[in-house]
């Protein structure tokens, strides 16, 4: 029988993080790969199985999402390969020798996809700034803006050429549509999928494929927006398809395999599953073998030709690796039965039915192990070892039938068993209306474990639980690496209309709202000086929420005695931090102002307070706590505004909160403060940075009493876990927030001697090296560490013996970006250098 199945050809290493991507040097069928590392490396054949790395490009500071390589034309000889990432930078190099050419920017978040369009000089880029772009090469310029969907773009691709004036782009992106651009102009939407788009290839000029979140992939007609056919097979998230031969295609998926297809057949011809977590990416080489990115940094080489495989030992020992991984019952095509009903090995003596078929085997003891068809060799191959496999009592996983069940006294509807590099099983419960990313960081603490497995064991909750919506409150929260309805992390997006760019306010015309402006800086070289930041209500300079104001600080609470202010003059470099952070300035007259405004404005049953209504949230302002339920009432009331129009209301809030009695009526029990929060964190999302940044001030805050104290420290798990999602992705004034937050938590733990607390946030400071910060910001973490060092001397003893170290590594990611901080900034860092040697 003729070879038809792919098998292993080589395996690549280099890379130190996930390949999220691989395209294909067409010209010698090389490699170019892109990794979390952030670095690209081009690998070039080096016999008949193998590959040898010829260059590494280093000139992206985070991590790189995408790759694209152009074949020579007439003014790059050589060719060029393109990469983009989370530093929003597009860079471009010689092909041939991998010297850096040019950069090209303009994106406002993470540059995820990039494609060229044939014989021309154009380059496509996606974003998760929600647009995308085409660029010309010979002019190093953005030539067109494809703006239209609402959230971020994962995929976009060329149809064809321009020669004739008929290229047509197709995007694809987390709002779960593709649309179609002719000659710039959107004029078609493909509607199908019910998740996140995460890649494109074109069949032919008529026909393209998609696949998504949602485990499908769809064939679509390009004119008449048609869906041709849908694919199944994957079971989890399907992140990249890649065309092998006119009429075949791969794809690859979170359920950590690699599948082949026949355009014409609806189920996969061969499935080849890897031995790791998940796998990224797949392209395919002009002689049509396969290559895969994965998460655990190798790039995988799979063939036909029998003349490239690799040896018989290879691949036994691939194999063998792959019999000895672990995989839950609710991830996979395994199902979920009892153990009792599972087959003994003599179910392996009869044939599979179908490339792919997976069984389950019951060894005995409670050992489950997982096999499939090989249908090229005729055999059973292991795949892996079954855990969670049991009923729910007896193994802790939820049932079928979605009985809830019990651990530690109450009810869960999952309790997962989950095996981290300890390869010891630790429990997870888990109900679906919690935050994935709340459980996994309880989970986290309860077991002590690194803070480095928070989206390890979050990203598990999500697969584990098949996407299912967590809270119908929350369910506006796109993640744009999913896709998924969960937590994402927050940061200022393009179509944030706090920006700097321009003064008029969409409803008075005058000088808006800025939140994230920098102190005595013009927003407007043409306006007059005498209009450009005047209040329409108070005649005064315009409502500028960034705590830069020169007004005078009113103490909202007399228990405030021990606290500082946020200004940098008030921060010292000084070891330990001993007082709570505030941030308390504020122009009341242009906040109740543009409130005032706001509520003039509202339509709707029970969106307008009355004049007299307006007074009293005045007076709770001004710290008349009298009827305090009442005008909170009120206040609350006003969330129900638009999400654009709240910030207003939560910046009271951050001020208010300051108020004892306010904090004592908010916080008074359990019930009413978690009613609370929870509501706050509903108006975390991407679009609305001034939102996010008020929130957190409101958390730093609550520092500030006994009662927001309690509950900033009982809820520190779920809060820190918030924050470390969304400082990688915030800018400056909602960074400072942000660190405030963290600084204040580093502040407890010196205060109460708090080891246990203490150890955990060092533990985070793993996670600031890759997260480029603004001088404040960075200065406040430095803050924040120093004052950790003087709570615990077994972390200034890790530093002092270990010559790899949370601490060392967070220097030297600051080393690399110190011209970018201030002389204040680079004063505490050097101070808190000196603190470890000196202690």
């Amino acid at each position: 029988m003729a070879n038809t199945s792919y098998r292993l050809r080589c395996q690549l290493y280099g890379h130190e993080s996930d390949v999220r991507s691989v395209s294909t040097i067409t010209e010698y069928d090389g490699i170019v790969s892109g990794s979390r590392d952030k670095t690209a490396r081009i690998w070039r054949p080096s016999d008949k199985t193998s590959f040898e790395q010829r260059a590494v490009l280093k000139n992206h500071t985070h991590y790189i999402i995408a790759t694209c390589y152009i074949p020579p034309n007439s003014e790059f000889p050589d060719g060029l390969i393109v990469t983009g990432g989370n530093d929003k930078k597009i860079c471009v190099y010689s092909a041939k020798q991998g010297i850096y050419l040019f950069t090209l920017e303009g994106h406002e978040q993470t540059v995820s996809s990039l494609s060229h369009v044939p014989q021309t000089d154009q380059l496509l880029s996606g974003s998760w700034d929600f647009t995308g772009r085409i660029w010309s090469l010979s002019t190093k310029k953005c030539i067109q803006t494809l703006k239209g969907h609402s959230k971020a773009i994962w995929a976009i691709i060329s149809m064809g050429d321009v020669t004739q004036n008929s290229n047509i782009i197709l995007t694809g992106a987390a709002d779960n549509i593709i649309m179609g651009w002719k000659n710039q102009v959107k004029f078609q939407t493909y509607e199908g999928h019910t998740n996140c788009v995460r890649s494109l290839t074109s069949i032919n000029a008529n026909e393209f494929l998609s696949c998504s979140n949602d485990f499908n992939i769809k064939r679509w007609n390009v004119i008449s927006a048609q869906c041709l056919q849908t694919y199944v097979g994957h079971t989890s998230f399907v992140y990249s398809v890649a065309m092998v031969s006119s009429d075949q295609f791969a794809s690859v998926s979170e359920d950590r395999s690699l599948r082949l297809w026949s355009v014409n057949a609806d189920e996969p011809k061969q499935t080849i599953r890897l031995p790791t977590g998940t796998v990224w990416s797949v392209c395919s080489l002009t002689n049509n073998d396969m290559v895969v990115g994965s998460s655990d940094g190798r790039i995988f080489i799979f063939t036909k030709d029998t003349s490239r495989t690799a040896t018989m030992e290879e691949i036994a020992a691939f194999e063998q690796e792959i019999a000895s991984t672990s995989i839950q019952t609710k991830t996979g095509d395994l199902g979920e039965v009892k153990i009792d009903d599972l087959p003994n090995e003599d179910a392996l003596k009869k044939p599979g039915t179908r490339e792919g078929q997976t069984t389950m085997i019951n060894k005995g003891n409670g050992h489950v192990e997982a096999y499939q068809w090989n249908m090229l060799d005729q055999r059973w191959m292991k795949i892996g070892d079954v855990v969670g496999s049991a009923d729910s009592t007896a193994q802790g996983q939820a049932s079928a039938t979605g009985e809830k069940i019990m651990f530690e006294g109450q009810y869960y509807d999952y309790v997962f068993n989950v095996e981290l590099d300890e390869g010891v099983p630790l429990k997870l419960p888990y109900n679906v209306t919690d935050d994935p990313w709340f459980a996994a960081q309880t989970f986290i603490q309860r077991h002590e474990l690194s803070q480095m497995f928070l989206d390890q064991v979050a990203q598990f909750i999500i697969t584990n639980t098949k996407g299912m919506v967590i809270d119908q409150s929350a369910s506006d929260y796109v993640d744009p690496f999913t896709g998924d309805v969960r937590y994402v992390p927050i940061g200022t997006s393009p179509m944030d209309t706090t920006g700097p760019q321009t003064n008029n306010d969409p409803f008075t015309g005058t000088g808006r709202y800025v939140p994230n402006v920098t102190p005595n800086v013009s927003l407007s070289s043409t306006r007059k000086e005498t209009t450009s930041n005047q209040d329409p209500f108070t005649g005064a300079g315009r409502y500028t929420p960034n705590d830069s104001n020169d007004q005078p600080t009113r103490p909202l609470s007399a228990s405030q005695s021990t606290v500082i202010k946020t200004e940098d003059a008030e921060l010292t470099a000084a070891f330990p931090q001993a007082h709570y952070i505030t941030m308390r300035n504020a122009d009341i007259s242009k906040i109740l102002g543009k409130l005032k405004d706001f509520n003039d404005n509202a339509t709707g049953d029970g969106l307008r307070l009355l004049d007299n209504q307006i007074q009293q949230i005045n007076e709770l302002v001004n710290g008349n706590t009298n009827n305090v339920e009442m005008k909170l009432n009120l206040l609350f009331q006003l969330l129900k505004w638009p999400i654009d129009k709240i910030f207003p209301i939560l910046d009271i809030i951050r001020l208010i909160i300051l108020n004892v009695d306010v904090c004592k009526y908010v916080f008074e029990n359990d019930i009413k403060s978690n009613e609370f929060i929870t509501q706050l964190f509903t108006y975390l999302q991407p679009e609305q940075s001034a939102n996010t940044m008020f929130i957190f001030r409101t958390l730093t805050n609550l520092f500030s009493n006994d009662l927001g104290e309690k509950y900033m420290i009982k809820n520190r798990n779920s809060i820190l876990a918030k924050i470390l999602i969304c400082l990688p992705l915030t800018k400056k004034n909602t960074q400072i927030a942000l660190t405030n937050v963290i600084l204040n938590y580093c502040i407890y733990a010196y205060r109460s001697n708090d080891e246990r607390l203490s150890d955990y946030l060092y533990e985070c400071y793993k996670e600031f090296v890759d997260i480029q910060f603004e001088s404040d910001g960075a200065k406040r973490l430095i803050l924040g560490l120093g004052t950790l060092f003087c709570t615990n001397a077994d972390l200034v003893l890790n530093v002092q013996t270990t010559s790899d170290n949370n601490a060392k590594r967070f220097f030297t990611a600051l080393e690399k970006s110190a011209s970018q901080l201030n002389a204040d900034t680079l004063e505490c860092f050097e101070r808190c250098r000196a603190l470890v040697k000196n202690l």
